[in-house]
C-alpha cells in the first residue's frame, strides 16, 4: 500500500485506528467487534469476539496481508458472521483502498446485508469505484466516506483522522434506539411510489424491490428525516388521501417488536400556481439537499464533454448548498467550481469528494430558510 505524506501506510492507520477504539472507554463487554481482511481471498482475523477481549496483537496480523481486492469476499464473511444476531444493532465498516474485482456480487450481497439491517459504512481511500461505495451504503442505509491521504478540507477526511471517525462510527451504532425499521406504503389508484430516502443524517437511496420497504435505523437524541417520493395523476382542486403508511420496528436489546397505528398521507391539490409558493421550508431544505446530489452526479458526469454546463450546475449546487448552510459541501464544491475553471476537469480526489460527502454530509435543518432559488431553477439543474 502506499505511504501518506506524513510516513505511515495506509495499513499502519487502519491498525492505529482500531487500536485507539480499544484503547477509547466507550467498550463495554456488551458489544462485540469481528475483523475481516480480504484481498484475493478473505480472512476472519477476528472472529466475533467481545470488545474487552480484543488484544492488539490480533489487530496487528493486519500487516501479513497483501494482493488484490476482491470485497465480495469480504463481505460474505462479514455477513455469515453478522446474519443470527437479531434484535441488535449491527454495523459494517467496509474499508477498501482500491479497484474490486467483483462489483456485481458486492451489489448483491448489499442486498441481503439490506434484508438484515447491516448498514455499511463504506470508507474509500486511493483508487476506488465511488459510485460503487455510494451503491453500498444507499442499499444498506448507511452512509459514504472518502478518506484522503493528504491534509483534508471540506467534506474530506484526512487518514489521520480516521482513527476518530471509526470511533464515531461506533458511537453512533450505540446511539441506535429503534432498529430494523420497516414501511408499507399501500397508495390509491393513481399514485405511485418512486423513491424512499433518507436525508437526514446522512442521505441513502432505499431500493423499493420488495416490500415492506427496510429503511434502516434510528438513533436517540436527534431527528432521522425520510422523504418519499410519489407520481400522482392531476386531479381537481381538492384534499385527498394518496397513501396509508405503516412502520414496524425493533427496539434492540429488549427482544421487542412495535408497530405505529396505520397513517394516511394526505395531499391538498390547489387551483392556480400562484399557490405553489405556499411549502414548508424545513421539508424544501431537506429535498434541496437530496437535489444537490443528482446536480453534483450530472456535473461529474459531463465535466468532460461539457465543462462549461458541468460548472453551471456546481454552481447552482454551491448557491443552494450555502443557502442551507452546509459549509463543508459548499467548500468542496468550490475546489470543483476552480478545477473547471482552470483545467475544463474535475480531479478524481474531487470528484469522489464531492459525490460522496453530498451524500454522507447532510445538515440539519431549522423550519426556515433564506430561499433564493427559484424551485424551477431547481427542478431544472437536478433533473427532478
Amino acid at each position: 500500500m502506499a505511504g501518506s505524506d506524513w510516513g505511515k501506510t495506509k495499513r499502519d492507520i487502519a491498525i492505529a485506528s482500531l487500536s485507539n477504539l480499544l484503547d477509547s472507554d466507550k467498550l463495554t463487554e456488551r458489544d462485540r467487534l469481528a475483523l475481516i481482511q480480504f484481498d484475493d481471498k478473505a480472512s476472519t482475523i477476528i472472529g466475533l469476539t467481545a470488545a474487552t477481549a480484543v488484544q492488539k496483537t490480533e489487530i496487528e496480523q493486519l500487516r501479513e496481508f497483501s494482493g488484490g481486492t476482491r470485497m465480495g469476499l469480504g463481505m460474505l464473511q462479514a455477513l455469515t458472521m453478522l446474519s443470527d444476531r437479531n434484535m441488535t444493532c449491527r454495523r459494517a465498516l467496509l474499508f477498501t483502498d482500491g479497484q474490486t474485482f467483483d462489483e456485481d456480487q458486492c451489489r448483491e450481497l448489499a442486498r441481503e446485508f439490506a434484508s438484515k439491517n447491516i448498514p455499511i459504512t463504506a470508507l474509500g481511500v486511493g483508487d476506488f469505484n465511488e459510485d460503487l461505495l455510494n451503491d453500498l451504503s444507499d442499499a444498506t442505509g448507511g452512509r459514504p466516506l472518502h478518506v484522503v491521504t493528504e491534509k483534508a478540507s471540506g467534506a474530506a477526511i484526512a487518514i489521520t483522522d480516521l482513527p476518530d471517525q471509526i470511533l464515531a462510527e461506533f458511537l453512533q451504532a450505540q446511539q441506535e434506539a429503534i432498529a430494523n425499521l420497516s414501511l408499507t406504503v399501500k397508495t390509491v389508484k393513481g399514485v405511485k411510489l418512486t423513491r424512499v430516502m433518507r436525508a437526514y443524517p446522512g442521505q441513502a437511496e432505499f431500493p423499493l424491490d420488495r416490500e415492506p420497504y427496510p429503511i434502516g435505523n434510528a438513533a436517540a437524541n436527534d431527528d432521522t428525516v425520510f422523504i418519499l417520493e410519489f407520481t400522482i395523476a392531476r386531479r381537481a382542486a381538492s384534499r385527498v388521501r394518496i397513501a396509508q403508511l405503516g412502520l414496524t420496528y425493533d427496539i434492540p436489546g429488549e427482544n421487542k417488536r412495535g408497530e405505529l397505528p396505520p397513517s394516511n398521507l394526505v395531499v391538498q391539490f390547489m387551483a392556480g400556481e400562484n399557490l405553489t409558493s405556499k411549502v414548508d421550508r424545513e421539508v424544501m431544505g431537506y429535498m434541496q439537499q437530496c437535489n444537490i446530489v443528482q446536480m453534483i452526479n450530472n456535473a461529474t458526469r459531463m465535466a468532460e464533454q461539457n465543462p462549461q454546463r458541468a460548472a453551471e450546475l456546481i454552481e447552482t449546487a454551491q448557491r443552494i448548498t450555502k443557502q442551507i448552510g452546509n459549509e463543508a459541501i459548499a467548500s468542496s464544491l468550490t475546489v470543483a467550481k476552480d478545477e473547471l475553471r482552470r483545467t475544463r476537469k474535475i480531479s478524481a480526489e474531487t470528484r469522489k469528494t464531492i459525490k460522496m460527502g453530498s451524500k454522507g454530509k447532510t445538515v440539519k435543518m431549522e423550519s426556515d430558510i433564506n430561499n433564493e432559488l427559484e424551485e424551477e431553477e431547481i427542478r431544472k439543474a437536478s433533473g427532478t
